[in-house]
């Protein structure tokens, strides 16, 4: 009996000290840096200050969730969803987001089926009657907040005259509405009501409700949804031969998982693919990437990813007129709901997307090349680009690597030897990720220069101001 005592003791002394070790992400990493890197690496950013553009701000566009479970069943028109969104005071959003918009009845602000519809998502609204997204509430603070709306249209129940009376209905709340995708991931058969569970009936009851909405609201732009390159060809080539649609929409993912973080690193690669292979088939339509995400898990390479695909949005003007994050507070959550007390907290996700917002929101983006060492090939160690707004200069810089990156900047061939101010958010390490940033907390640090000059931290996103234009 003492032998076995003694034995039991072992092993659970065994077993806790394997759980403490465990808990400390560097001794046991859910994820390690897949690179060997260089001993030395730099970046130089060359500026063309003579060549700027207005920054596009729908590329900063939001996913918004409001989950049965959460917020009272009431979205926006829950007192908390409200507070958030006035704190968040988003430049756009989408409503309603994702799936639910083909079973979304605007009359009755829920979500319904009107068919023998029996696929994936029946219980999820035959489940929850009264749920509502809180139009009301979201009219209000379209009112105070002024945000753009892409708006996600319900063709498998709504026929043309209630999607006409619809828009008139937001028109006249004072959303004049200009963007509407005409379904959301109707490829899907089980997004699709029975009317729309061909693409030959989705091209038709899709073209009936473009002719009514272009009719009764000439200019207004309209989107079909488009399958991505490794799914469903003969979807995309039945719309191919159509011309009823103003834009494409577009969704992807970048999520791989744990064993996918090299993937992760070069995320923003292919996203841009994706987006020029939609480009060759859909040669002059303009692509709205209203659903995307990175992520190989809650850790500092897919926040980075993350960032280096919005970089990739910004460089690309030509791909995106629309970009909307999934989602604001699900999925791959910017923001997390304690719904015990009330309370919003910012993710790692959060934090980064609030460092590049305030920075690209109502600016001018200047025109830039970077030249940087490499990761692999095709891989860039270090992202930037440059603005003015204000009547101030700043450089936003992403760091993929574990190494310290001095880097330079150019400007209209002369490189920068001034003053200048770097705040940076920095990662301990690649599974370094919060989850309890306040609303209003900022992310960012101060970071001394190198011998005068700008070194990016190791994992991190940089933003460089207090420039002197003047140079």
């Amino acid at each position: 009996m003492k032998d076995i005592r003694t034995l039991f003791h072992r092993a659970l002394l065994t077993a806790m000290l394997l759980l403490f070790l465990c808990a400390t992400p560097r001794v046991c990493p859910a994820i390690q840096y897949p690179y060997a890197l260089p001993g030395s690496m730099s970046a130089t950013l060359n500026v063309n200050l003579a060549k700027k553009t207005n920054f596009n701000n729908l590329l900063l566009g939001l996913n918004c969730s409001w989950p049965e479970n959460q917020y009272g069943s009431a979205g926006y028109n829950h007192a908390d969803a409200q507070r958030l969104m006035v704190a968040l005071r988003p430049s756009s959003l989408r409503y309603p987001h994702g799936v639910w918009a083909n079973f979304y009845d605007w009359e009755v602000d829920g979500r319904r089926i009107y068919d023998e519809y029996s696929g994936t998502y029946f219980s999820a609204v035959t489940k929850w009657p009264n749920l509502r997204y809180g139009f009301p509430r979201f009219t209000t603070l379209h009112s105070n907040l002024n945000f753009d709306v892409l708006f996600t249209w319900n063709i498998c129940y709504d026929s043309p005259a209630k999607g006409v009376a619809r828009l008139r209905d937001q028109d006249a709340k004072g959303f004049n509405t200009k963007w509407i995708e005409l379904g959301n991931e109707n490829f899907w058969g089980n997004q699709c009501s029975l009317a729309v569970n061909t693409i030959e009936k989705f091209v038709a009851v899709a073209k009936a409700h473009a002719d009514a909405l272009h009719a009764a609201k000439p200019g207004l732009k309209l989107s079909v949804p488009v399958a991505d390159k490794h799914y469903k060809k003969i979807w995309n080539a039945a719309l191919q031969t159509q011309n009823f649609y103003d834009a494409v929409s577009l969704h992807v993912y970048v999520m791989p998982g744990t064993n996918g973080v090299k993937q992760v690193l070069d995320a923003k690669n292919e996203i841009l693919n994706e987006a020029r292979w939609v480009r060759q088939i859909f040669p002059g339509k303009p692509i709205w990437l209203s659903e995307w995400a990175v992520k190989s898990g809650d850790d500092a390479i897919s926040v980075l990813g993350m960032s280096d695909v919005y970089l990739g949005f910004f460089e690309h003007p030509e791909l995106f007129q629309i970009c909307s994050y999934f989602q604001m507070n699900e999925h791959c959550p910017l923001i997390l709901y304690n719904r015990t007390n009330h309370t919003h907290a910012k993710t790692s996700f959060g934090a980064a997307y609030e460092v590049i917002r305030n920075i690209f929101e109502n600016s001018e983006i200047y025109e830039s090349r970077i030249n940087s060492s490499r990761i692999t090939q095709g891989v860039e160690a270090v992202s930037a680009k440059a603005v003015i707004k204000n009547g101030r200069l700043a450089v936003f810089a992403i760091n993929k690597t574990t190494n310290s990156i001095p880097l330079t900047l150019n400007f209209s061939g002369l490189v920068y030897t001034q003053g200048f101010s770097h705040r940076a958010l920095v990662f301990a390490d690649v599974n370094d990720f919060r989850k309890n940033y306040g609303l209003a907390d900022n992310p960012l640090t101060s970071i001394a220069p190198v011998n005068g000059r700008i070194m990016l931290p190791p994992l991190s996103l940089s933003q460089i101001d207090g420039l002197n234009q003047g140079q």
